[in-house]
């Protein structure tokens, strides 16, 4: 057979972007409107261009669907059943992209786009299951197999959140213990002790360091503020 008789699947990346706030898990979508599912909400996905890498067309679609700018994406894995696009045969690559609450707010197109992520089932990534919500509570299902496809990601974070600095990437360059510790377990899906994950993060990791400052224009005591550790993953 010559090159041009094999079968060519169309390839698509569908990103999905995260954010934390005040123990929820937030993510942002476009809704179609057009075949098929018009009107169901989705991931930012596009089709891959033939001049470009799949990296430039996930951060093409975050920008162009839901407005937002970043400079690295994290690739999870494909998706390629036959049967998953009723226009025919499409290979997606997933991706996902972290920022902090502020960033996703500042950025996104309409504030209606924003969606909770609502993890249930063990603790375990293989337990885990998730509902997507909308600002008025209701449940939504999403368009193709992209609600599968967060629940991969979030998957995905509960394994490596303890041997990365995944959890910084959630948060602005300064921040509180509390809030670190609100990202690690709204993530993980329980509660974690307040000493030992202090103790861990700081001596054992060494993932944080004090900055010898602390908050400012808080209606409560001020909490000491922290960083990303210098030495952390050298």
């Amino acid at each position: 057979m010559e090159f041009a008789d094999y079968p060519r699947p169309s390839l698509a990346v569908d990103p999905a972007v995260l954010a934390v706030s005040d123990g929820e898990i937030y993510t942002i979508l476009w809704q179609r409107a057009w075949k098929p599912f018009p009107g169901k909400w989705a991931l930012p996905g596009v089709f891959v261009g033939q001049e470009e890498s799949l990296e430039e067309a996930a951060k093409r679609g975050i920008y162009t669907k839901v407005g937002i700018s970043t400079t690295q994406v994290q690739q999870l894995f494909a998706w390629n059943k036959p049967s998953r696009d009723e226009r025919g045969w499409v290979v997606t690559i997933a991706y996902f992209v972290i920022v902090p609450f502020v960033d996703l707010v500042a950025s996104h197109q309409n504030r209606n786009s924003l969606f909770k992520i609502v993890p249930s089932g063990g603790y375990g990534a293989e337990d885990l299951e998730i509902k997507v919500i909308d600002a008025n509570g209701s449940v939504i299902e999403l368009a193709f197999d992209h609600g599968k496809i967060l629940t991969s990601v979030l998957e995905r974070l509960r394994e490596v959140i303890w041997n990365r600095d995944t959890a910084l990437q959630f948060l602005p360059e300064n921040f509180t213990m509390r809030s670190l510790q609100g990202v690690y377990e709204v993530i993980l899906g329980r509660s974690l002790n307040k000493d030992s994950f202090r103790k861990r993060v700081t001596h054992t990791q060494g993932l944080v360091m004090p900055t010898g400052t602390m908050e400012a224009n808080v209606s409560h005591r001020p909490a000491e503020l922290y960083q990303r550790s210098l030495d952390y993953g050298f």
